[in-house]
């Protein structure tokens, strides 16, 4: 389990990605009971703040999101360019969640 999720109050479920992922992201993928399937990213807005504490700043980001935007890795993390509002935190559209 990733450090980000050690204190995570959302249900953690194992339920496998039915396409298959790179390799590199298996072990960030993670399924969550309000996010779906998931990929756990820092975002690149938070990338200054994030120095020295990058778990602290992992959210999950929906699979479909991160393979279709791309990513790039950076120190053990995945980065992705999204919008993130503070009040709501990550801002995707609807159709790149998957249950």
């Amino acid at each position: 389990m990733r450090k980000s999720l050690q204190s995570c109050q959302h249900t953690i479920k194992d339920i496998r990605y039915s396409n298959p992922l790179p390799g590199e992201l298996k072990p960030y993928h993670v399924y969550l009971a309000d996010c779906g399937h998931s990929i756990l990213c820092v975002l690149k807005t938070h990338l200054v703040s994030a120095t020295g504490q990058m778990d602290e700043y992992e959210v999950p980001v929906p699979v479909k999101y991160v393979m279709e935007r791309g990513y790039h890795m950076k120190d053990g993390y995945v980065i992705v360019e999204a919008e993130y509002d503070e009040t709501l935190g990550l801002v995707v559209d609807d159709e790149y969640y998957e249950w």
